[in-house]
C-alpha cells in the first residue's frame, strides 16, 4: 500500500503499523467480521418500495381488468391487493419515519 504521496519516513511509519495490526488477533477476527457483512451487502435483494410497486401495478391491472370483465371475483381480488398495498406502504413509511427521528 506504498503511495508516491507518502515520504519513505511515512512509508516505514505506515509498514510497522501494518505489520502490528497483523499481529493482533483481535483486530484479525473484526476485519474478518467486516469482509462478511460486506459481502452480504453485495447481493441484490429486494426493497420495500420494488414490493409496493409491484403491488401497485398488479393493483392497477387487476382494476383494469376487473372493469372491463366485470367479474366479482376480479373485484375481490382487486380488493385484497390493494389492502396488501396499502397495509405495506403504510407500514413502510411508519419504518421510515421512526428511524429518521432517531
Amino acid at each position: 500500500m506504498d503511495s508516491p504521496g507518502l515520504s519513505r519516513h511515512e512509508q516505514q511509519i505506515l509498514r510497522q503499523i501494518e505489520a502490528a495490526l497483523e499481529q493482533d488477533a483481535r483486530f484479525g477476527r473484526h476485519m474478518h467480521a467486516l469482509e462478511r457483512k460486506r459481502s452480504q451487502f453485495g447481493r441484490p435483494r429486494r426493497t420495500p418500495g420494488r414490493s409496493l410497486a409491484v403491488l401497485a401495478v398488479l393493483s392497477l391491472s387487476l382494476t383494469i381488468t376487473a372493469v372491463l370483465a366485470s367479474r366479482t371475483y376480479l373485484t375481490v381480488a382487486f380488493g385484497a391487493v390493494s389492502g396488501v398495498a396499502i397495509t405495506a406502504a403504510l407500514t413502510w413509511l411508519c419504518a421510515t419515519r421512526r428511524k429518521r427521528r432517531f
